[in-house]
């Protein structure tokens, strides 16, 4: 079985309670008891999971020159390197040998980064076991714990209270067989598959994204260059995978019926999503662990996002900090968040609190997770895996797979009564993400919600239950007063047209009275082309969502695969709408498709 490390391993349980007790001693490398500070009570927001080492080998081989800051090699020959041969005032050097020397006994020590970590009485409070962090004790877990983790996370205010650092690794003294030891084993297989998205990082590098000319192609190269765990967590739905095929295949029986001889030399996509300009009408769907796929995870898609100005939706198991993911936002570049409440509300409170300090600017509320579904891809090639460290988890004893242990403690009674505890907590405009129902589409307006996402979780829940587009045209046929008045016309051929064929857009209805406030609809799941995102809105959705897409392109080609995937879909829709005798975003109608029963 491949050698596992937990993801999250140094990123407690949302901070032990235990303050000034016991646990803020401990036995200091001299043998006598040190008062340890207590690290500050705090939340931070992150992600990772326990793949496949290869992927590990890669990631901290790739992008070591352009990013030397987040990828860092296992054992260096010089940590923290300084005319005194790598000690400076004040810090503490321990020896390999002290390490090695805690192979068997009480303590559990670990080496990260060139610095030693005593993760003794975190153990306990680890939500993949204890097991997990004894199996790589007295190791240098760099190539595994660095992928996976904010850059952040081993700041002093960041470590749980039950951590404690006990200072800089010395290998001044060391033997080349200490070295040696200390290093993580790998194995034959492991090597081999780390060899081969190498070889395919390269391959990409060398020929450029020239080749990638629709997102199925990201899909298709992301295949190669992803662990066989990772890929089964990104590609994975639940049971037969009815629903995840189904979400692309709905939209191959809308047709459109294109209007011919309009001028559409100066066709535009751009349009605003909750009033946020936004270059197409396509939003980068909340989307788990994108440094599964790359070192910089989610920090790509927020570049991609601001480079070229469409919006980006944070899920709540990001592999990186929301810290991070601000700190590479553009200027005025809106950023949206997706919550999973925990049945704890303190902590989610602390999650709300954070998204508002970090002045991002909506949250959608996810509701089609009460609990993970059965995803068997994932689950066949689970390993060891800690979920992300976001308020939205619980500890586990038992080993489970990557989705089953992200929604272990996200509240499987939430309410519609919380979308108003969730108003007490911001002021941010409020989505709820997973309508999967007409009835439940009104619910959310009447409950209050600034609009909803119809989604199905990319069919990684309930298999055959209804796509986002099914849904849409329920609303269509039974709600069709939450729609924008000029969307509520029929599909098809329309006898306004007939009388007046010179027109691109029929008349609104007669009485078709806008809602008394404004109420934005979204799909997302299976889109893959352009013209999936114009039948959406053609059919009165005001924007869509890319997640697995996205995911894809930044596994490719980092930020510059998000920018190449943003200018496929454009080029597309663009296409699209140019064929359909289409200007703008907003001269699509009903009348421009016909759907097939």
């Amino acid at each position: 079985m491949p050698l596992h490390f937990s993801s999250s391993t140094l990123r407690s349980a949302l901070r032990s309670p235990r303050l000034a007790t016991a646990s803020s001693f401990r036995r200091g490398l001299s043998g006598q008891s040190t008062v340890i500070r207590p690290a500050p009570s705090g939340f931070l927001i992150g992600a990772g999971v326990a793949l496949a080492i290869p992927t590990y080998l890669y990631l901290n081989r790739a992008h070591l020159d352009s990013h030397p800051d987040t990828v860092a090699s296992a054992v260096p020959d010089r940590v923290h390197s300084a005319d005194d041969g790598g000690k400076e005032v004040g810090v503490r050097s321990v020896s390999i040998k002290d390490v090695l020397d805690r192979k068997d006994g009480d303590e559990i020590w670990v080496v990260i980064k060139g610095e030693v970590y005593n993760v003794t009485e975190f153990i306990e409070d680890h939500p993949g076991g204890p097991e997990i962090i004894k199996s790589n004790r007295s190791r240098d877990v760099t190539p595994i714990f660095q992928p996976r983790h904010p850059t952040d996370q081993l700041d002093e205010e960041n470590l749980p209270p039950n951590v404690y650092h006990l200072g800089r690794l010395d290998v001044s003294t060391a033997s080349d067989e200490e070295k040696d030891e200390l290093r993580l084993k790998f194995s034959k297989d492991e090597e081999e598959e780390g060899a081969r998205i190498e070889k395919k990082r390269k391959e990409i590098e060398e020929k450029g994204l020239g080749g990638i000319v629709n997102m199925r192609d990201f899909e298709k190269t992301a295949k190669e260059m992803l662990s066989a765990v990772g890929w089964a967590y990104y590609s994975s739905a639940g049971d037969d995978e009815i629903t995840k095929i189904a979400n692309n295949t709905d939209y191959q029986k809308v047709t459109f019926r294109p209007r011919i001889l309009r001028q559409v030399a100066k066709a535009d996509a751009a349009t605003e999503i909750l009033g946020h300009k936004s270059t197409i009408p396509v939003m980068i769907s909340p989307a788990a662990m994108a440094k599964l796929g790359h070192p910089l995870g989610e920090v790509n898609l927020t570049r991609g996002a601001g480079t070229t100005g469409i919006i980006q939706c944070i899920s709540s198991f990001a592999s990186c900090s929301l810290e991070e993911i601000c700190a590479a936002r553009s200027p005025s570049q809106p950023l949206f968040f997706q919550l999973y409440v925990n049945s704890k509300r303190d902590l989610a409170a602390e999650v709300i609190k954070k998204v508002n300090k970090l002045k991002l600017d909506a949250i959608l509320l996810t509701v089609d997770a009460a609990v993970g579904g059965k995803r068997e891809r994932d689950l066949r090639l689970k390993g060891s895996f800690e979920p992300p460290s976001t308020g939205a988890y619980e500890k586990h004893e038992d080993t489970k797979g990557v989705s089953e242990a992200m929604f272990a403690g996200v509240d499987p009674d939430l309410h519609w009564d919380d979308i108003k505890w969730i108003r007490t907590q911001t002021d941010l405009p409020l989505l709820v993400k997973g309508i999967q129902t007409v009835e439940d589409a009104v619910l959310a307006y009447k409950n209050g919600a600034d609009g909803i996402v119809l989604s199905n979780h990319g069919g990684r829940q309930l298999d055959t239950t209804s796509t986002g587009l099914h849904t849409l045209l329920e609303i269509r046929k039974h709600a069709p007063y939450l729609l924008r008045p000029e969307y509520r016309g029929q599909t098809g051929v329309s006898q306004a047209l007939l009388d007046n064929p010179e027109n691109l857009t029929p008349p609104d209805l007669k009485d078709a009275k806008p809602l008394d406030r404004k109420f934005e609809i979204w799909v997302d799941g299976g889109i893959w082309r352009g013209t999936d995102v114009v039948k959406a809105l053609c059919l009165g959705a005001n924007a869509v969502g890319v997640g697995r897409g996205f995911l894809y392109a930044q596994t490719v080609g980092g930020d510059k695969g998000v920018e190449h995937a943003v200018g496929i879909l454009q080029s597309e829709i663009l296409l699209v709408m140019r064929l359909l005798g289409a200007n703008k975003v907003e001269d699509l109608r009903p009348s421009m498709v016909n759907v097939k029963e």
